[in-house]
């Protein structure tokens, strides 16, 4: 009904679930229709691991770019979307101070270290 009211939507889907299931999943998208970009772009967002191995990578990607094109994938770190990765940004952008600096031209790379329980 909102695309009803407002006009076509973009859609993203967050796969939060076990790896084994990232190839029935998006298959089951793709079946449903659901990544279809005729009216509003779609994109799936996948967690690590993908694939415990290079030969399981190769084949999950292979099954995912059956049903999607490679730039309506993404795939990410879960630590990317922690609160303390995610004030990062807010805190790059929304200070004047740092904003200007802390891009590709000074800054290499950020790592973070972080245990997991």
């Amino acid at each position: 009904q909102f695309e009803e009211n407002n006009g076509p939507c973009n859609r993203l889907y967050y796969l939060a679930i076990a790896p084994r299931l990232y190839e029935p999943a998006i298959a089951n998208l793709g079946a449903a229709n659901l990544v279809d970009e005729s009216e509003g772009w779609r994109h799936v967002v996948i967690e690590k691991p993908f694939g415990h191995d290079l030969q399981s990578a190769q084949a999950l990607n292979t099954a995912v770019h059956q049903v999607l094109r490679e730039r309506q994938i993404y795939r990410i770190d879960h630590y990317l979307g922690k609160e303390t990765v995610q004030n990062l940004l807010v805190f790059r952008f929304a200070n004047s101070l740092f904003e200007p600096v802390w891009n590709r031209n000074y800054i290499d790379h950020v790592q973070i270290t972080a245990t997991e329980t």
